[in-house]
């Protein structure tokens, strides 16, 4: 133990912590607001074989990202992730009771 108390890396794991893809978040969100925004372009222009077209290409480039994006494990008190680490087969993915216990 350090002086002012456990290192970042202990605190974070005896406070626990979840597995969820390393992928950009706001990334995900930018996808999915243009392709919505295309989409809704088509619609209006009353062409829905393209508005469906556009959101079934959304589901194939979020299947793609998701098979090829690797994981991370994420502290659920101070968000910390952490890479290129063994995964324990202990943390499962995000849970919302979990998160609320470890929130200031």
């Amino acid at each position: 133990m350090t002086p002012g108390g456990p290192s970042p890396n202990v605190r974070a794991a005896l406070a626990g912590n979840f597995i969820r893809k390393d992928f950009p978040q706001r990334l995900g969100m930018l996808l999915v607001v243009v392709f919505g925004l295309v989409a809704t372009c088509f619609y209006f222009a009353r062409n829905v074989p393209m508005t469906f077209a556009v959101l079934g290409s959304l589901v194939v480039v979020d299947a793609v990202i998701y098979l090829f994006v690797g994981k991370v494990t994420v502290c659920y008190r101070c968000r910390a992730e952490y890479r290129g680490l063994a995964y324990n087969p202990d943390h499962e993915g995000f849970d919302l009771a979990t998160s609320e216990k470890y929130e200031s």
